[in-house]
């Protein structure tokens, strides 16, 4: 497909293969259709994209999506003629809309471009950073009163994520929050720099059944990213969250961590008002992008 006189559109073959990763480094391996932009004078690689193999499930299904366009060529018409192909794949596979594999700082460039491409923000995530001398003292007492007042079950109990259920510890972030299932299987199983610790992530039990996480990885020497503290809705904003939290932090303590930054989603009020209370900073807000599927 052209672009112009001056590019063309067409699927990445095994030639391109070093230009592709170049260009999506982060994504590269978790896309399964493939597209490249290649210019004609000179004949070079100018932007690659794909669709990633799984879908999120909410708000629509559909599929991650990464772009890159090499700077020269931005603004040219080769970002939307991509995403028009992407989305026609996208389309033939029962896909409502397209996502960003990567969610961007609301105040950044990266938004701003795919906001070019018809993208928009369909969930608000924010980086709350809170130091871990401030949870124990205000933490036990509260889990302890609660205790005496019989509010958490019998059978409940908090385990570190190497002795989970990873299997099902996936089915909880994706039926509570969505995400890709082959990212979170990849984290969990302690793959890549941003692997999730095995060590001071936390997963809450009843009966026996996951109904609860916190999942964080270290980013330096004295902090750990909370990148998701997952409960089922009945749970929320109780006895589940105080333990949970609790607990993380005297794992994340005994590793010398002092400083936890946590991932907050729009639903999470419950987080975003424990920040508040223990006068923690918001470091960062990041959008995920999303661009329905126009039908007709």
């Amino acid at each position: 497909m052209s672009v112009g006189c001056a590019f063309s559109i067409r699927p990445e073959c095994r030639d391109d293969a070093k230009a592709y990763r170049m260009l999506l480094p982060g994504a590269a391996a978790a896309l399964d259709y493939r597209l490249v932009a290649e210019a004609e004078k000179p004949a070079q690689i100018v932007a690659a994209a794909g669709l990633t193999r799984t879908q999120r499930s909410k708000p629509l299904v559909g599929p991650g999506v990464a772009i890159h366009v090499i700077e020269p060529y931005r603004r040219q018409g080769i970002g939307k003629s991509l995403v028009a192909q992407l989305e026609a794949e996208a389309m033939r596979r029962g896909a409502g809309a397209l996502y960003a594999t990567q969610k961007v700082d609301v105040n950044g460039e990266e938004m701003r471009g795919w906001a070019r491409l018809g993208f928009s923000p369909c969930e608000t995530v924010e980086h709350h950073e809170l130091p871990l001398d401030q949870f124990e003292p205000r933490l036990a007492p509260l889990l302890e009163r609660m205790r005496k007042q019989g509010r958490i079950p019998d059978s409940a109990e908090i385990i570190p994520l190497y002795a989970a259920d990873l299997e099902a510890v996936v089915q909880l972030h994706l039926t509570q929050l969505g995400g890709d299932a082959e990212a979170l299987t990849r984290r969990l199983h302690g793959e890549g720099p941003d692997a999730f610790s095995a060590t001071h992530s936390r997963v809450l039990l009843v009966d026996g059944r996951v109904v609860g996480c916190i999942l964080a990885h270290r980013t330096s020497r004295v902090v750990s990213h909370v990148d998701a503290n997952v409960l089922e809705p009945a749970l929320r904003g109780g006895w589940a969250n105080v333990w949970l939290k609790l607990e993380s932090t005297r794992g994340a303590l005994s590793l010398g961590i002092k400083t936890f930054v946590f991932t907050t989603f729009d639903h999470y009020a419950d987080t975003r008002s424990f920040t508040e209370k223990l006068r923690g900073a918001t470091v960062r807000r990041m959008a995920l992008m999303v661009r329905p599927i126009a039908t007709t």
